[in-house]
């Protein structure tokens, strides 16, 4: 048998820890080898004596909260596959978690089927999003198909709009349109061309899109 995956368990929680940890250890060959209260109790543990595949980190915990915890991690450990569990739902938030390396966010209340294909699409393609699952974010058939880059595929404009959509200032599209000098009309046209060219359906999906293909700095 291939030996199991390790996985880091980050929630101050002890009764949903435990319900996540027999989850995952009877959803797919996964072992949680290691289980924290908080995210200051997590970086003080590193390196692990495992090195683990991926972390599951709770965003809201005392002493350090999954957005701190993520932002240490950027700057010490970016290497690091995290997935965030969440009631949030505010896209500034999570637009910032993803600025920070997550690779997907979960809510706390998530089926063990949903579970399970986050974990898998982190481990294996890097990422759990349903956008980003959905096209698969152009597959190398797809980019042999086009036989053109994706900067070919973008007009200057709709890169300058995405780029100003990723901006760590976090422009709204009005501020957008002032930036660029154009009608907020004109931003709508590039916003509604980008989600019809990529099958991209919401912000998230917009930054998440440009951060996978490397479009923007993060």
């Amino acid at each position: 048998m291939a030996e199991k995956i390790s996985i880091v368990l980050v929630d101050d929680h002890a009764v949903v820890r435990s319900g996540i940890k027999s989850l995952i250890e009877v959803i797919g060959n996964y072992k949680v080898t290691d289980q924290f209260d908080n995210g200051r109790q997590f970086i003080n543990a590193l390196p692990l004596l495992k090195e683990p595949a991926l972390a599951i980190i709770d965003l809201n915990m005392p002493e350090m909260n999954g957005l701190e915890t993520m932002k240490w991690l950027k700057k010490n450990k970016p290497g690091l596959k995290t997935l965030i569990l969440t009631l949030e739902s505010d896209e500034k938030v999570i637009l910032e978690l993803f600025r920070l390396g997550i690779r997907g966010y979960l809510p706390k209340s998530c089926s063990a089927e949903l579970l399970k294909k986050a974990i898998q699409d982190v481990i294996i393609s890097g990422y759990y999003h349903s956008e980003l699952l959905q096209q698969a974010l152009f597959s190398e058939i797809e980019r042999a198909e086009t036989e053109r880059s994706l900067h070919e595929q973008l007009t200057d404009k709709e890169l300058t709009f995405l780029q100003l959509v990723c901006d760590k200032e976090e422009y709204t599209y009005e501020r957008i349109s002032e930036l660029m000098q154009v009608s907020v009309r004109t931003v709508d046209g590039y916003r509604e061309s980008l989600f019809k060219k990529f099958s991209i359906k919401s912000k998230i999906g917009l930054v998440l899109f440009a951060i996978r293909n490397g479009l923007v700095k993060v």
